[in-house]
């Protein structure tokens, strides 16, 4: 490999760090959670849950979200709710 070649590869990959490091702190950490999971992180029933849920105490994409019919908690915003 010639010189320039590998300069231009150091480059790239020190450009591709960088972009990484930038996408890693624009993206929150959000973990998703099941309901078994949220029923035992908030210590509640799974009837309590959903009855949170379709009475908006849980907001949707604030508390959960819908993939698809899976109902998925975002952990973060249900750690938050149960400290206030």
């Amino acid at each position: 490999m010639d010189e320039e070649y590998k300069r231009k590869i150091d480059e790239m990959v020190g450009k591709l760090i960088e972009l990484n490091q930038k996408v890693d702190n624009a993206v929150p950490d959000m973990s998703l959670i099941n309901e078994n999971d949220a029923v035992k992180l908030l210590g509640v029933t799974k009837v309590t849950l959903n009855s949170w849920r379709k009475s908006n105490v849980l907001i949707k994409q604030k508390h959960y979200i819908r993939i698809g019919r899976s109902i998925r908690y975002k952990r973060e915003a249900l750690l938050n709710y149960k400290s206030n």
